[in-house]
């Protein structure tokens, strides 16, 4: 009797122990859990701090650029990095060569940087000719039935009928795609709606290097814009936008002209569309910690008299590179 009674103890001893082994193994995976659970929420809770200072960075460059465009000035030039400058004529050639410092200027304990473009040195992509969007189209390599093709179909994506040009598109085509989509028939709002139209690709849109045997393109979205007067800007515009609008031997004076006096300073009269003053300007500014999330603005300004209106507004941009 005596050895069955220590047998069952025995039993129940190891049975107690059993369970506060596996009590114990419960409470760790518990602890553990609770612990990964709240390293988790401090990360994205730090990350959320972050990111939002790297925002507010962001915004500290769109209000600098501010600064710069509203200040009064007579022209806008390129210094000699192709950088935007806000120059006052009659202040003599010495001032104002380069453009301010815009890169890694600190705020606290974080850093933005922006840049200012003209729009006024691109073509309006809802006021343009077919001719115009053609010579451009070609200079960042487009040829033959592709440039036909973008050209008349950015011309039905635009127009209020259903009447398709020779190359283009109108809703059938856009409803007969795998994912379909209705023709817009009014004006682009932004530039990037141009990927929806029939027969642009990324690679003309953005630019790509080809490889050998293909086809390279310069990037035909960094010379257009929907949020400018129309008019172009003859001292900062390019030549690929001066050969569009004005032809190549008027884009060649102008070039000429510019390389050796560096600003106009009053208008080319004998220039239908020209100005020296812009007043819409894009803004694109990047702010950030170090070892956190980036945050990119991008805005699309007016300037009038002595205030600054938002034409666009992009808080989370992404830069395409």
């Amino acid at each position: 009797m005596k050895e069955k009674y220590r047998i069952k103890e025995i039993d129940e001893n190891g049975v107690a122990l059993i369970l506060t082994l596996w009590i114990l193994v419960l409470l760790t995976i518990i602890v553990a859990e609770f612990s990964t659970s709240m390293r988790t929420e401090i990360n994205i809770t730090r990350n959320f701090k972050e990111e939002s200072g790297s925002y507010y960075l962001a915004l500290a460059g769109i209000e600098k650029a501010k600064e710069e465009i509203i200040t009064p000035s007579f022209v806008q030039c390129l210094d000699e990095k192709g950088q935007l400058i806000f120059k006052e004529i009659g202040k003599g050639e010495e001032e104002k060569k380069e453009a301010p410092q815009r890169e890694g200027l600190k705020l606290e304990n974080g850093t933005y940087s922006y840049v200012i473009i003209d729009e006024e040195r691109k073509l309006n992509l809802n006021t343009a000719t077919p001719d115009m969007l053609k010579r451009l189209f070609i200079s960042t390599g487009v040829k033959d039935k592709v440039l036909d093709t973008i050209v008349d179909s950015i011309i039905d994506w635009k127009d209020p009928d259903n009447l398709k040009h020779l190359n283009g598109a109108e809703e059938d085509y856009y409803r007969s795609l795998q994912e379909p989509y209705s023709s817009k028939d009014r004006n682009f709002d932004t530039v990037e709606e141009l990927l929806l139209v029939k027969g642009m690709t990324q690679e003309i849109f953005y630019g790509s290097a080809g490889k050998e045997g293909e086809n390279s393109y310069k990037g035909v979205s960094k010379f257009l814009t929907v949020k400018s007067s129309g008019m172009i800007n003859i001292n900062t515009a390019p030549k690929e936008v001066l050969e569009a609008v004005f032809g190549s031997i008027q884009a060649d004076i102008i070039n000429a002209q510019r390389e050796q006096i560096g600003c106009f300073a009053s208008p080319l009269i004998n220039i239908r569309n020209s100005v020296i003053k812009s007043t819409n300007f894009m803004i694109i500014s990047t702010g950030g910690h170090k070892n956190s999330v980036n945050r990119t603005v991008k805005a699309v300004v007016t300037k009038t008299q002595n205030k600054i209106k938002v034409l666009y507004w992009n808080d989370n941009f992404y830069i395409n590179r």
